[in-house]
């Protein structure tokens, strides 16, 4: 994984699971910077007018919880689908969730806004998948 400082933000009303996403996002990844909404609306708010990363490299991930108070997290996904593609392309996102429901794992699979569900807690195994996914560059075979 490179050096570069990665970004991420939480939306779960849960502030334990936030707290320990945060620590182990920290321990496995070292350089990271995080921020976590308790509130899904806020988050929204955050990534409408105050997150503006740059490039391509800086994407943030985001880790969304299913079921908030609030608004659930399928709800938040149909807010930020209204976003213009320039500010949605700036997020990788995952649900990470404690459901086990198979509808809700499918209905995160089939979201072309979602990556992968994850389950929780958020762990070194998971994180792995995750920028494993991102940063695998794609090897062409040779013809022999």
């Amino acid at each position: 994984m490179s050096n570069q400082t990665k970004h991420f933000l939480l939306i779960d009303d849960d502030p334990l699971n936030n707290s320990l996403s945060k620590l182990v996002l920290r321990k496995t990844l070292g350089k990271v910077e995080v921020i976590d909404f308790l509130v899904p609306e806020n988050g929204l708010e955050f990534i409408e007018f105050k997150s503006h990363y740059h490039s391509e490299e800086e994407k943030v991930t985001l880790l969304l919880d299913i079921n908030m108070p609030s608004m659930t997290g399928w709800e938040f996904l149909d807010k930020f689908d209204q976003f213009k593609n320039s500010l949605k392309e700036q997020f990788n996102i995952y649900i990470l969730s404690s459901s086990i429901d198979p509808c809700d794992i499918s209905r995160a699979k089939e979201n072309p806004l979602v990556i992968d569900f994850i389950e929780k807690p958020l762990n070194k195994a998971s994180l792995n998948k995750i920028f494993e996914s991102q940063l695998k560059p794609e090897i062409p075979f040779a013809d022999n």
